[in-house]
């Protein structure tokens, strides 16, 4: 069932100020008109002070500050001018709870002592003319400082919730990039371990050949920038293809397709970036110009996932089909696709391959293995 403050939360933005706005533009109205002072009696230009502060509402999120100085002159000039019945309280309380919740708590006290003491120490110095005793003035001034207290203990309210939600987006964004998002979501509901088994998958591993070489005669800060402009192509490749990024091992990218949501396609998914990164990788140089080179590995077939670590979370694969993709791409070709027999079935119909044959795979013995040469026309 939803709360009360879930469906106010939902009210958008502008509805919220106008309905302020308003609110303020009646309570100060009637303060002028129901409860006139021994000083001048309010005319036009009396209410048109009270509709201006009312008015700043509607700009109080974009200008905060600004809001609240504007707030305060226009009910100094309305003071100067010997109007009176309006308690400072009312008109600056909507200005002064979102200037203190946008960060201006400086300003915000200045312009709320201002209205306490101002006031008491003009009276007090005219105590001779004031037809008020000295101990309804303090009263006065206790009332609005009370208001404005209350007022800047919203305000304060309202920056806590915001930074806060601020984190959360924060946190729920970094762990969006560690994890996928259903097992972010599994995390977050308190599941203590999670570990999946899935049927069939497809599995990629992609490796820049002789990188870590030639990383030696080149700086840090080029290896690093280099890898992270690549490896973000890869990224936006991944995300194209609704695949899961596992992790990047140096200049090694580990990819699946089919987990944690199971689909179909997944075999044709990573096909299509094995692909995509080839065509990435070709018309890319290292730092020192020489052209790069990738080697892919892909095979298809049963894994199990789960989360390790408990400070650094790491979604991660195990089983014979991950340790054969790596083997398919640390015994390829620089510049091909190697591809198992059972991934070769799956893609056959809708790709173009190349038989290698069999070759002694390290771990695995003998196996036929195939290059993927491009998606049939």
């Amino acid at each position: 069932m939803t709360s009360l403050g879930q469906r106010l939360r939902r009210v958008p933005a502008p509805v919220v100020d106008a309905g302020l706005a308003v609110a303020l533009a009646v309570a100060i109205t009637i303060g002028i008109r129901v409860a006139p002072g021994p000083g001048k009696q309010p005319d036009v230009f009396a209410y048109a002070c009270g509709l201006i502060i009312a008015a700043l509402a509607l700009a109080r999120r974009r200008w905060p500050l600004a809001v609240l100085l504007a707030s305060a002159a226009t009910l100094q000039v309305y003071y100067l001018s010997q109007y009176t019945s309006t308690y400072p309280a009312v008109p600056l309380s909507v200005a002064l709870a979102t200037a203190w919740a946008a960060g201006h708590r400086r300003w915000s006290l200045l312009v709320a002592a201002w209205y306490v003491i101002g006031p008491l120490a003009y009276a007090l110095s005219q105590l001779s003319q004031e037809t008020r005793t000295p101990l309804t003035l303090l009263g006065d001034a206790v009332s609005n400082a009370a208001m404005f207290a209350a007022v800047l203990v919203l305000g304060e309210a309202v920056r806590s919730r915001r930074a806060l939600a601020l984190e959360q987006e924060r946190s729920e964004r970094l762990l969006l990039n560690v994890l996928p998002a259903p097992i972010a979501t599994r995390l977050k509901a308190g599941e203590g371990v999670i570990a999946d088994a899935f049927p069939e998958v497809t599995v990629l591993f992609a490796d820049l050949v002789d990188f870590t070489r030639r990383s030696r005669r080149i700086g840090p800060a080029q290896v690093v920038q280099a890898l992270n402009e690549l490896f973000s192509a890869f990224d936006r490749l991944a995300q194209q293809q609704g695949l899961e990024k596992i992790k990047t091992i140096g200049d090694a990218y580990m990819v699946a397709g089919g987990l944690p949501q199971p689909r179909p396609d997944h075999a044709e998914a990573v096909a299509e970036m094995a692909l995509g990164i080839r065509e990435e990788v070709a018309r890319r140089t290292d730092p020192s110009g020489q052209p790069l080179q990738v080697r892919i590995g892909i095979d298809t077939g049963p894994v199990e996932a789960g989360v390790i670590g408990t400070s650094k979370f790491s979604y991660d694969l195990w089983g014979d089909t991950v340790n054969t993709a790596s083997r398919m791409e640390s015994h390829g070709v620089a510049g091909c696709i190697q591809v198992t027999e059972r991934t070769y079935q799956r893609l056959r119909d809708g790709y173009q391959f190349q038989r290698r044959g069999p070759i002694p795979v390290r771990g695995k013995g003998e196996m036929v293995t195939y290059f993927l040469v491009e998606k049939n026309r």
